[in-house]
């Protein structure tokens, strides 16, 4: 009898008696006995327990495999997950290998564009102080050339006068007796000694010297200091930002940029590049015209994915302008008072007295004080959700003191 019918007609195990609950039965071909799961793993090595023949006669019924399929089948799914996130992750690797390259030509392009832009400032530097030297050269050789010219002159009536002296004094007496006193007049017609020109040489020490530092000088003239520069690495993809770093503007589209860690992925958020851990620092940040925006600093702890509730507790410390409401983001939140819109607000920040103050750059009044930075290192922070102005990092006044 076939051992498929003997498991139909008689569905309990040979051995136990039991009614077969487990998805394993293993029949034997030559006695058709059939054995539970469990009794397999007892008495079943290489031969059957009942007719003792070989094992190697037996086969599977409603297949042990199955089971065993299945526990693979899920023991797989994470090392698919996983698969997929490698994947993933690849993906956007080889996204970041393409920003990358765009980033180096950029920035090799803005590079060269800046020493241009310094280079041509020296050359004309150069030709105007070249220039110069040429032109009081031709001052002086024309001043000289002038004095020659009178030298000459001078020198011209002295000859004529002597020549004329001697000629009277090899004269005959008569002659020189009758044109003695016109004679002895001309010796009374003395001029005055010849004398150099004072300043007549080039001011050598003009135009060389300090040369470079003047040039320096003259160069704060194209050069802007900014204390503050916005690191496009964290800005969100819905920014755009200026080539110079300083300006940020909120989109409606969204760039497709690298998700890397630093990267902020949900909020309308960057940092600056520099981080602060000690002395006093401050920037100007124009406002102007933004409707929705948020100013200040956070704590270099912050994380960068998901959603910001913008309390001290949470490492910011900023204020807001929000549905035409001024506030300081403690919690809760506090009221500005203020009599005007600010246009630009200014942030100091004071790492060795662990504060931040803002104010208001136009009435020169503070606005509101944080007295509880508690952060190894702060980054100015900024968010913007205004898509028809942008938030402006103002540059510095820089001024240059020699000792």
């Amino acid at each position: 009898m076939e051992g498929g019918s003997l498991i139909e007609e008689d569905p309990s195990c040979s051995v136990c008696g039991e009614v077969f609950s487990v998805p394993l039965v293993l029949c034997c071909v030559s006695c058709g006995s059939s054995f539970c799961e469990n009794c397999c793993q007892q008495f079943w090595e290489t031969q059957c327990p009942f007719c003792r023949r070989e094992a190697s006669g037996s086969r599977l019924r409603k297949c042990r495999e199955q089971r065993m399929k299945e526990e693979l089948k899920n023991a797989l799914k994470p090392l698919q997950e996983k698969l997929k996130l490698f994947r993933k992750v690849k993906l956007t690797c080889e996204h970041a290998v393409n920003h990358i390259k765009n980033q180096a030509e950029n920035t090799e392009r803005q590079i060269r564009e800046e020493f241009e832009a310094l280079h041509q400032f020296l050359r004309d530097e150069e030709a105007s102080r070249l220039s110069m030297l040429k032109q009081e050269r031709e001052q002086k050789r024309q001043m000289m050339n002038e004095k020659i010219e009178d030298l000459e002159n001078d020198i011209t009536s002295l000859t004529n006068t002597i020549r004329i002296i001697e000629q009277e004094m090899r004269s005959q007496d008569i002659p020189f007796l009758k044109n003695y006193k016109d004679t002895i007049k001309r010796t009374w017609r003395i001029p005055q000694d010849p004398e150099m020109i004072a300043g007549s040489l080039l001011d050598i020490a003009k135009h060389l010297g300090s040369l470079k530092f003047k040039v320096w000088e003259r160069m704060l003239e194209i050069i802007q200091y900014t204390p503050v520069t916005l690191d496009p690495n964290t800005a969100a993809s819905c920014f755009l930002l200026s080539e110079d770093l300083t300006t940020l503007q909120c989109c409606s589209q969204t760039f497709k940029l690298p998700e890397n860690p630093e990267r902020f992925n949900v909020g309308a958020e960057v940092l600056g590049y520099e981080g602060f851990s000690s002395g006093r620092h401050s920037w100007d940040v124009e406002v102007k015209n933004n409707t929705y925006w948020v100013i200040g600093v956070a704590s270099a702890s912050i994380s960068r994915k998901g959603k910001h509730v913008l309390t001290p507790a949470e490492g910011f410390w900023t204020i807001r302008l929000r549905n035409g409401e001024y506030k300081a983001c403690t919690a809760p939140w506090s009221p500005l008072t203020m009599t005007k819109e600010p246009q630009v607000v200014r942030v100091v920040l004071d790492m060795n007295r662990s504060r931040v103050t803002f104010y208001d750059l136009r009435e020169r009044t503070p606005l509101f004080t944080y007295t509880d930075i508690i952060t190894p290192r702060a980054f100015p922070y900024f968010c913007s959700a205004c898509k028809e102005y942008p938030l402006k990092v103002l540059p510095a006044w820089i001024s240059i003191k020699s000792e």
